[in-house]
């Protein structure tokens, strides 16, 4: 990696540090407000397809836009390729209007679907905040293309704090809005969200716009060697493969609601407290590399694409696998910190922390997989992407309806840590076909002494966490945390003094 890609990834980290830092800031908002109640259960699936838009925009856009974008500035120019953005900022906001409208329309359908433990007067409360939050998704896919466009031009802080402002103002409105209904001052927060993070980024997208050398009626549209019909047999594929992946958002959901009152929100928790892994992790280092990875396959340097791959994993490896251990470690603790107060209640704590452990490996697997799918969405093996996601959806499907009797919902929480785990395996030999051996002997040497240093850092917290059990909870978090990162940055440094 080159020190510019080591100060993105910098950013980026900070950028998502916020980012999780507000979300835990949301989610205890939330908590305070809802608890791991049915309001809770309500909120989120009303919530679930806007949430299904709002991570699909990134994974489905970026990957197509970035590449060609890209592309148009090395083949044709700044400025055409800056036509090809607006239109494709044209017709997202038509597909986005559709969807919206569609959303509008069949959600008295899918709700019954998607929430089969629902009685009519909670469906029908679920549709009514479902209907707020739909302005969102407009809002957002003009969020996303802003960032994309921003990020071709390494300009990372702005798109890695959206997330941060959204959790923001979604907090403020959650706590300080003028409505008695409080499901409905988070649908609120939703929408209001969404626009404060297209306004952050648009006003940064409107600077690096290419300057007009002509006056606009003298100017001619740009022949260009692509369009938004190119784009489209791209982010189709993609957008087929993202839908299949996630489809399982709505599964989870609807399973949980057969399940007891609060199922649906202990999952959430649980879920959104494991995701800083592979926020501070995988998706960093990923978004930081992509760029220049799109450029690589572009110019058919397959060598410098296994480079920076190798390089990637080896981020990810180094920061992952300490974090996803002592979340584990000292999850009970930290659930407590950031949930347990209001209407979140100590029974709340413990079925949180139950699952988090499997939730936590399941994260650190889909992380190791951001720089993998990089390389497929550099190369736009859009095809392989949704056979892929197709198969990691059926084993959770599969494990979800094997385990949910005699488990209830720690089974798809386990479910969810098989699936990924078993797409990381398919997923490292698959690009392995198409790029060669990307990972050398000094490579696995290196992250076994990692995982060695990570698994004696797990221990001694553990240690610290049982010997410390009865302090309060933010002091047993900062003792362990302290303990176990010293450890292991010191066991890493003996590792390579005595190697040296």
């Amino acid at each position: 990696m080159r020190r510019e890609d080591y100060r993105a990834t910098l950013i980026l980290m900070i950028g998502l540090l916020a980012a999780a830092l507000t979300g835990f800031l949301r989610e205890a908002a939330l908590a305070y407000e809802l608890g791991a109640s049915r309001a809770t259960d309500l909120y989120l699936i009303a919530f679930t397809l806007p949430e299904f838009v709002f991570i699909a925009l990134p994974i489905i856009l970026l990957p197509a836009f970035i590449p060609f974008f890209t592309d148009l500035q090395l083949r044709v120019s700044e400025a055409g390729a800056w036509h090809f953005a607006q239109q494709v900022a044209g017709a997202l906001l038509v597909l986005l209007l559709g969807v919206t409208a569609l959303a509008a329309a069949g959600a008295p359908l899918y709700l019954r679907w998607l929430a089969p433990g629902f009685d009519p007067l909670q469906r029908s409360q679920a549709l009514r905040a479902l209907v707020v939050m739909l302005p969102a998704l407009t809002m957002m896919g003009g969020a996303t293309l802003a960032g994309a466009i921003l990020q071709v031009y390494r300009r990372f802080a702005r798109p890695a704090l959206a997330t941060a402002i959204y959790n923001v103002t979604f907090v403020i409105v959650l706590l300080g809005a003028p409505l008695a209904w409080s499901v409905g001052r988070a649908a609120w927060g939703v929408t209001a969200g969404a626009a404060a993070a297209f306004l952050l980024q648009f006003s940064l997208v409107w600077h690096f716009r290419p300057k007009p050398s002509a006056p606009d009626s003298e100017r001619k549209p740009l022949p260009l060697p692509v369009g938004v019909s190119d784009l489209a047999r791209v982010a189709g594929p993609l957008a087929a493969g993202y839908a299949v992946h996630h489809v399982i958002l709505f599964v989870d959901r609807a399973m949980a609601t057969t399940l007891a009152a609060g199922a649906v929100a202990t999952l959430n928790y649980a879920y959104r407290l494991a995701l800083v892994v592979g926020q501070l992790s995988g998706l960093a280092v990923s978004t930081a590399l992509f760029p220049r990875m799109a450029e690589q396959a572009a110019s058919q340097d397959l060598s410098g694409l296994r480079s920076s791959l190798a390089a990637a994993l080896r981020f990810v490896w180094l920061i992952g696998v300490p974090a996803c251990g002592g979340l584990i470690v000292l999850r009970i603790p930290l659930v407590q910190v950031l949930f347990e107060r209001g209407a979140f209640d100590r029974s709340a704590t413990i079925a949180v922390s139950d699952i988090l452990v499997w939730y936590a490996i399941a994260v650190l697997a889909d992380a190791l997989c951001q720089p993998l799918w990089r390389v497929l969405y550099a190369r736009r093996s859009a095809w392989t992407v949704l056979a892929m996601n197709s198969l990691q959806t059926g084993i959770r499907v599969v494990v979800n309806l094997a385990l949910i009797d005699p488990l209830g919902y720690r089974g798809l929480a386990l479910s969810a840590a098989l699936g990924l785990t078993v797409q990381l395996l398919l997923l490292g030999q698959v690009v392995r076909r198409q790029l060669g051996p990307f990972l050398a002997a000094g490579w696995w040497r290196q992250m076994f002494r990692a995982l060695l240093a990570a698994a004696l850092a797990v221990l001694v917290t553990g240690l610290v966490v049982s010997h410390f059990r009865a302090w309060p909870a933010l002091s047993v978090i900062l003792a362990g945390a302290a303990v176990g990162g010293l450890t292991y940055l010191g066991v890493l440094r003996l590792q390579e003094k005595r190697l040296w």
